[in-house]
This record gives structure tokens, sequence and C-alpha cells, in this order.
């Protein structure tokens, strides 16, 4: 798969549940694919996700504070991505800054009216999604002025 056709698969990662988005080929949309439960095989499971979509790249959310420090939360996702790092090989792991997209999803499940219930349900996925759009949207603006600069 060259560097044009590469799929990135997102995590967020909470204390029950992961949820899962993935890119399409080209790196440009991200998309919901599963919300994992934390019952002990999640590690195979994201290996299986991995597998299943020919991805090498996963971008996992890193909650830093409003201040940009690793607090408590941060710290339980740095140990959590430790841990995965052993079931995988040839996969490369970016922790990728999510401080804001759990108000995001929030807010947009409000506008949408889906109350708290409906929420809790979707709402691992669709943040998942968000931190890989904003990652590809990093990595789109980062290719467009690497390409202006050659010019």
């Amino acid at each position: 798969m060259n560097e044009e056709n590469k799929v990135y698969i997102a995590l967020d990662v909470g204390t029950g549940h992961i949820g899962v988005a993935a890119s399409d080929p080209l790196g440009i949309t991200a998309n919901p694919v599963d919300v994992i439960e934390r019952d002990g095989n999640e590690f195979n499971k994201i290996r299986d996700i991995l597998s299943s979509h020919n991805s090498r790249t996963l971008i996992i959310g890193l909650p830093k504070t409003l201040r940009g420090e690793v607090g408590m939360q941060a710290e339980k996702v740095l140990e959590f991505t430790n841990e995965l790092r052993k079931y995988l090989s040839n996969v490369e792991i970016v922790l990728w800054d999510e401080r804001f997209t759990s108000v995001i999803a929030h807010r947009m499940f409000m506008k949408a009216g889906i109350r708290s219930r409906r929420e809790r349900k979707i709402k691992d996925a669709a943040e998942a999604v968000l931190i890989l759009q904003s990652y590809l949207n990093y990595v789109g603006r980062k290719k467009r002025d690497e390409y202006s600069e050659d010019r």
C-alpha cells in the first residue's frame, strides 16, 4: 500500500469502551467502525481491526487537560497504549491531542436531540471519528504545505 492509499484507524479509549474509526483509503474522511468493550479481549480486537483494514497506522486520542498537560485520564491512556504495543508489530502508533472531542461530540448530540442514554452508546465511535478527522485534516494541511513549498 503506497503512502497515498493509507487507511488510518483511530481509538477513543474510555474506561468501559473504546470507540473505533477508520479513514477511507485516500486518508480524507473518517468513519465510525465499532465500539469495543473493555473486557480483556480489546487488544486482540484492535489487532483484528487493523488487520481487516490493512492498516499500519493507529491514532490514539490523548485526553490532555485544557492546559495541555497529561492528567489522570491521559495517564490511563498512556498505560493502555504501552500495553497495546505488546500486541502489535509493524504498527505506527500516534498519540493525538483530543482535548475538545468530548465537548464537541456532546454538543453535536444535544443539537441533534439525542439524549444521554442513547448518546453513550454511540459517543465513543463518534469521538474516534472526531479524533481521526482532526488528524487527517492535519496530515492533509501538512501535505499541501509541503507541495506548496516544492513549487
